[in-house]
């Protein structure tokens, strides 16, 4: 599935958040079913997620769970987080419930990731940001190393 990542910066911050991708990809994503979980190393027992704010603080709680949820309550989430660090968010339509739509990853606060087979999605990210790249291994086959410092 290709990806692309999303460093855009205003400032010295990452241009890009989770709301936004949301509203961008709208309708589709208030439709799609959305799964929260953490980002995985290919480290064995390494995975992480990290929001802020009190939206983050749900999101971070379902994604211990692996949690489904639906498009217009991921957006409510979104828009009361202030930024996911670490994430990811798998999402499906209802008319293929047992295939993805998309998959957006929060990487460090550096980058987002976003994986797709839609070429709508991937045009609309490029026409949106500016510093847009493809074509790199996705963030869950890294070894991330450098981050168990973190933890």
């Amino acid at each position: 599935m290709p990806s692309v990542r999303i460093y855009d910066l205003e400032g010295h911050v990452l241009a890009a958040e989770l709301r936004d991708l949301l509203r961008l990809l709208s309708p589709r994503s208030l439709r799609a079913n959305w799964t929260v979980s953490t980002v995985k190393s290919s480290i064995p027992g390494h995975e992480w997620f990290d929001a802020t704010g009190e939206g983050g603080e749900k999101l971070e709680a379902l994604a211990q769970d692996n949690a489904e949820i639906s498009g217009s309550d991921l957006a409510a989430l979104a828009e009361n987080t202030r930024q996911v660090i670490w994430g990811e968010f798998v999402g499906s339509l209802p008319a293929e419930p047992s295939s993805t739509w998309v998959t957006i990853r929060a990487a460090d606060g550096t980058f987002y990731e976003i994986e797709t087979d839609d070429e709508i999605v991937l045009n609309k990210i490029s026409s949106t940001y500016k510093d847009v790249r493809a074509g790199e291994a996705p963030i869950a086959s890294w070894p991330l190393g450098g981050v168990d410092s973190w933890t």
